[in-house]
């Protein structure tokens, strides 16, 4: 009986397809490769082209969703990944491997059983050959920055109070944050000093900050020293700040986040990045409004 069941999950499509994703996570965790191209495209489209060989009875198209998917489901299960990354690669991982398996159906007949593990192998090792060529030729991770504003009807002096210390972040949460992205609920200044620090805590971890500039009413300047979210092994906060402009009775609010990520190819990642970070300002900025609302009724 056993032996009928590790002889049907070999024969299947979707669990291999799913072992060997599963593999290639594995040694991207223990950092053996990198979060660029050769693993989000070249990985799944050889994944797509090896498995498409094993295609017996012409649902090869819905195994390997099945795998994609299980696999990704696990990643959630387990806590490996949070939804709003998923959701993210699922696009590009899920065209890599079909465009994979489409090339495949054009150019070679399908495999004899007994070919079928090494074929399987034929992903990983096309992923460490191609990350080895790609970490040697990839530029280095650039700084991004990120600007967001909000004209708010209160004192610069008074936001800015308002601002240093959060002890609540509770406004309505756009679509990012409602499919996963890490959501801070409250932000905490240990002393109001250059020097000191401020801690915005997530459900998930925190995000830790020391005070580079303190200036109530003009600005506030951080350097972010720890961050202890998913995606710390790609993604990097550098620096974090508030700045104030007055404007009669009003004052203009600019939240500034720079930040470097190791994920390619960054035509897919970058607007990604960029637009769960503005966001994540506008969760920020509408949680300080509705903040700043309260303590003046």
């Amino acid at each position: 009986m056993k032996s009928n069941v590790i002889k049907y999950l070999i024969n299947s499509s979707w669990f291999l397809t799913g072992m060997v994703l599963t593999l290639g996570f594995i040694l991207l965790h223990l950092e053996l490769i990198s979060y660029g191209i050769s693993f989000f495209i070249f990985f799944p489209f050889f994944l797509g082209f090896a498995v498409g060989t094993l295609d017996k009875n012409g649902r090869i198209w819905s195994s390997l969703i099945v795998g994609v998917i299980a696999f990704l489901g696990t990643l959630l299960t387990l806590g490996l990944e949070g939804l709003f990354c998923v959701l993210m690669a699922f696009p590009l991982f899920g065209v890599s491997v079909l465009v994979g398996h489409f090339v495949r159906s054009k150019l070679i007949k399908k495999s004899k059983p007994d070919q079928q593990i090494k074929i399987s192998f034929i992903p990983l090792l096309g992923l460490i050959l191609m990350d080895n060529v790609e970490q040697h030729l990839a530029p280095k991770p650039q700084l991004e920055e990120i600007e967001s504003s909000v004209v708010l009807p209160y004192d610069a002096v008074e936001v800015f109070h308002m601002v240093k210390q959060m002890d609540t972040l509770n406004a309505d949460k756009p679509i990012a944050l409602k499919i996963g992205l890490p959501t801070p609920y409250k932000c905490v200044l240990y002393g109001d000093t250059v020097g000191s620090l401020r801690v915005c805590k997530f459900q998930n971890g925190e995000i830790i900050a020391k005070i580079k500039a303190y200036k109530p009413g003009e600005s506030l300047e951080m350097e972010v020293i720890d961050y202890t979210l998913t995606g710390r092994e790609w993604f990097h906060f550098e620096e974090a700040s508030y700045d104030f402009e007055r404007n009669g009775d009003s004052t203009k609010i600019t939240r500034k986040s720079s930040y470097s990520s190791v994920l390619r190819p960054r035509f897919y990642w970058k607007p990604l990045e960029i637009w769960g970070i503005e966001q994540e300002h506008r969760f920020v900025l509408m949680s300080l409004y509705k903040n700043l609302k309260e303590a003046n009724e």
